[in-house]
């Protein structure tokens, strides 16, 4: 029986792959799931967005201990991802009126996903940065 390649790598507690997948695969579907409310709200074309959740699900899906430019990837798209959301949060909250709830939803689904990214990308650059110290290795435990 052959062993997943993440149970084959030395982490020292280095390794968060797992974690940022599982926040990239929570994202997703909050972006998927909210975006029909707020597609009038975002001022990108539907592929455009579609797309962008797809990429995010399959880096998740490639991250792994072995690949370092996958994760060098897996840490760009949530930095991005995060300036995003926490931008369009703060047009929510100065520019849209509040007496109308969606607007409200608009600002919090927003401020929710750039915090979420935001750990995201904490987690993905200390894994990226134990990957470029050598912190973690093909060696067993």
């Amino acid at each position: 029986m052959e062993q997943n390649q993440e149970n084959k790598v030395n982490y020292h507690g280095h390794y968060y792959g797992r974690l940022v997948r599982i926040i990239f695969i929570i994202a997703g579907i909050i972006m998927i799931a909210t975006f029909p409310f707020f597609s009038h709200l975002i001022n990108l074309p539907l592929p455009i967005t579609l797309f962008a959740v797809l990429v995010l699900v399959i880096v998740g899906g490639l991250l792994n201990p072995l690949s370092k430019w996958v994760f060098i990837i897996g840490s760009i798209i949530p930095m991005c991802a995060f300036i995003m959301f926490e931008y369009y949060a703060y047009y929510a909250y100065h520019n849209l009126p509040s007496t109308n709830p969606i607007n409200v939803n608009f600002f919090w689904v927003n401020q929710i996903l750039a915090l979420i990214f935001f750990f995201a990308t904490y987690l993905s650059v200390k894994t990226l940065r134990a990957m470029i110290q050598g912190k973690m290795s093909d060696e067993p435990w």
